[in-house]
C-alpha cells in the first residue's frame, strides 16, 4: 500500500501542514494534468476538480501544476475538490511561445532535472544553455543525458563540447538500457526528478526503461530530418522501483526564457566578472576604451561563441523585462479606470 511519503511527503512537510490549520482537508500531490482534470495521490490515486476559487479567481501561476502539494476536501460521496496550493518550493518555467508575455510553469517542486540531448540533429549546445539557465533560476540541479549514443561513431566529440559546462553527463541508449542504471542511481528515494528536452530525444523511452514497464507511448523519429513526434501529450509523475520520483513531460520545441538579466549574470559569472573590470560602469562592450570584455574576446580568453550566446539571451531577457513592465503599467491603468468608474457610479446613485 502506498503512503504520501512514497510521493515525497516528509516530516518537515507534515510539520508545516500542521501549522496551517487546514481543518477538514488533507494533503495530496498532483501527479498528472490532463487539461480538463487532475490526477492526485492522497495516497490513493483519484481524479480531482478545482474549487471555484481556484478555477475562476486565481491567476494561472497559482493554480495546481504537476508536482504541487495541495489541500483536498473529499466529500461523503467520494468527490475530491482541490482547495489550495501549498508548500511549493520551486518551479520550472518558460515564456509561452508567440508574442504573449505570459509565464508557463512546466512543473514544480523539483530536486533534479535531466536534460536530454540526442546525438543526431537535435544536439545543440545553445539550446542546452537555455535549459540550464531556466534551471539555475530555481536552483535545480541539472544532469545532461546524451541519449541515442548509437547514432554516432564518435561520442567523445560531443563530450568535449560539454566539458566547459562542468555539469554531470551520462551517455545513454535508452532503447537498449544503456545508461539507465546510472540515471536511476541519481534519483534518490522520495526525491523528484524531471525529464526535459525536445520532441524525439527519447524521454518516453527512458521513462519506460526506468520504470521497467511500458507506461508511455513511443514513436520512431522521422529519418528525413530526425524530428520527433509529441508522443507524450501530458505531464505525469511516476514512482520508480528504487523509490525515486520521476516526472515525464511533453517535448519542448521552443524554450523561450523567463527570468531576469541578474539571473543570467549569475549563470554566466565569467562574463559578469569581466564586465566588472571595464573602465566604465555603463560599458556596452562594443568599442569603448578600457573594455575588459572586448579585450578578452581579442586575446581569445573569452570564446566568441560563448559570448554571442550570452548576448542573445541577455537581449531576450531585456525585451521580456520591458514587456513585463508595460504589462504591469497597463494592468494598473485598467484597475484605476475600473475603480474610477465604480466610484462615479456610486456618486450618481447618491444623487438620485
Amino acid at each position: 500500500m502506498s503512503t504520501l511519503a512514497d510521493f515525497g511527503w516528509t516530516k518537515a512537510k507534515q510539520t508545516a501542514w500542521g501549522a496551517m490549520n487546514m481543518a477538514g482537508s488533507q494533503p495530496a500531490r498532483i501527479i498528472a494534468d490532463f487539461g480538463t482534470s487532475l490526477k492526485i495521490a492522497t495516497p490513493d490515486i483519484i481524479t480531482a476538480e478545482l474549487s471555484g476559487k481556484l478555477a475562476h479567481y486565481t491567476d494561472h501561476d497559482h493554480t495546481p501544476k504537476v508536482g504541487d502539494w495541495v489541500s483536498v476536501v473529499i466529500s461523503a460521496n467520494g468527490n475530491a475538490t482541490i482547495e489550495s496550493v501549498i508548500l511549493r518550493s520551486n518551479e520550472i518555467a518558460r515564456k509561452v511561445t508567440g508574442k504573449r508575455t505570459v509565464k508557463q510553469i512546466i512543473a514544480v517542486n523539483i530536486d533534479l532535472a535531466f536534460v536530454l540531448l540526442s546525438l543526431d540533429n537535435d544536439f545543440s549546445i545553445e539550446r542546452l544553455k537555455r535549459y540550464l539557465y531556466q534551471l539555475s533560476v530555481s536552483s535545480i540541479e541539472p544532469v545532461i543525458v546524451m541519449n541515442k549514443a548509437d547514432k554516432t561513431d564518435n561520442v567523445q566529440v560531443y563530450l568535449t563540447q560539454l566539458e566547459q559546462l562542468d555539469i554531470p553527463v551520462i551517455t545513454a541508449i535508452a532503447t537498449e538500457g544503456v545508461g539507465v542504471r546510472d540515471i536511476a542511481a541519481r534519483i534518490l528515494p522520495s526525491k523528484t526528478a524531471i525529464l526535459l528536452g525536445s520532441s524525439g530525444v527519447g524521454k518516453s523511452t527512458l521513462t519506460n526503461a526506468l520504470l521497467g514497464r511500458e507506461v508511455q507511448a513511443t514513436n520512431s523519429v522521422r529519418e528525413s530530418d530526425d524530428t520527433g513526434k509529441h508522443t507524450t501529450v501530458h505531464k505525469e509523475l511516476f514512482i520508480l522501483p528504487n523509490g525515486g520520483i520521476l516526472i515525464d513531460t511533453p517535448g519542448i520545441r521552443e524554450l523561450q526564457l523567463w527570468g531576469t538579466e541578474e539571473d543570467l549574470d549569475t549563470r554566466y559569472d565569467d562574463i559578469a566578472a569581466l564586465a566588472a573590470q571595464c573602465k566604465y560602469a555603463n560599458c556596452r562592450h562594443t568599442s569603448e576604451a578600457g573594455c575588459a570584455v572586448t579585450a578578452a574576446l581579442a586575446d581569445g580568453s573569452l570564446e566568441a561563441v560563448h559570448y554571442a550566446g550570452y548576448v542573445r539571451m541577455k537581449d531576450e531577457l531585456t525585451k521580456l523585462e520591458a514587456r513585463n513592465i508595460e504589462k504591469i503599467r497597463q494592468t494598473k491603468r485598467y484597475i484605476t479606470r475600473k475603480n474610477r468608474s465604480k466610484s462615479e457610479s456610486y456618486d450618481r446613485s447618491d444623487d438620485v
